[in-house]
């Protein structure tokens, strides 16, 4: 198999785990305080990724958010695996949250694939290909209107409430938006803004293995991606992020 029937059959055994799975009380953790959570089942399929990627494809590097990064020897091809996107969502709800798998070759992205582990939908695209639902084709909504459009974020605090430079200006566009909603998972949102059921999303904190599936996705879908500051996205390091449904918004929306 290549990488991409891996990434599959992998990222579907693992959403049927999840799905099965019993949370216990005991079996969460504090990362940095309250609001900052991982559980057993975050490590335990973070552990089940990288045993199949690293069975099939020894040479490859592994960035994910449970463990240190696994090196590769001398391979280029770089996966981006976040086991539980929306951990808070898994513990609380029992629905709202992905498995996220992105793959690239340096710079270059291959595909990504984003499984909403309850609602069994996975969204995938590979570089070239178009986005998908499943076996449908999704694309970003045409809205141009701010006054019509979703603003969605994964955390109304961080985004709205707490002291940053982009406070001021993202609370004047959120008063201009249709409305603004909070799902909690930025590979779930910037999915959102791919099908089109959403226009625009922001979060002023998210690491690689949040965003570096569902952008491809998203890009594919023919959005756009970058930083608050508006400019290219990194690859590996935590960032702000902003996704629009048309390159062409960025420019407006900074002016707001």
């Amino acid at each position: 198999m290549d990488r991409f029937d891996v990434a599959a059959e992998m990222i579907q055994a693992a959403g049927e785990v999840l799905r099965r799975c019993h949370l216990e009380q005991a079996e969460v953790r504090q990362k940095t305080g309250h609001q900052d959570l991982v559980t057993f089942w975050d490590k335990k399929i973070e552990q089940q990724l990288r045993h199949a990627i690293l069975t099939a494809f020894p040479q490859d590097s592994i960035v994910g958010e449970e463990y240190p990064p696994e090196e590769s020897c001398g391979g280029k091809v770089t996966w981006y695996l976040d086991p539980i996107d929306g951990t808070t969502n898994f513990i609380n709800q029992h629905r709202n949250y992905a498995i996220s798998v992105g793959c690239w070759a340096g710079d270059t992205p291959l595909f990504g694939m984003v499984l909403d582990v309850e609602r069994r939908e996975l969204y995938w695209a590979k570089h070239g290909g178009g986005a998908w639902l499943d076996q449908s084709p999704i694309h970003v909504s045409r809205c141009r209107d701010i006054t019509e459009m979703l603003l969605t974020t994964p955390g109304l605090q961080y985004t709205f409430l707490e002291r940053h430079p982009h406070q001021e200006q993202l609370i004047r566009l959120a008063r201009r938006v249709r409305a603004v909603r909070c799902l909690g998972s930025v590979a779930l949102e910037l999915c959102e803004v791919a099908a089109g059921r959403a226009d625009m999303f922001v979060t002023m904190r998210s690491s690689p293995w949040d965003h570096n599936a569902a952008r491809i996705i998203l890009e594919e879908a023919g959005g756009a991606v970058f930083t608050m500051d508006g400019g290219h996205l990194p690859l590996n390091q935590k960032s702000t992020v902003l996704a629009l449904n048309a390159v062409e918004l960025k420019d407006h929306i900074f002016c707001v």
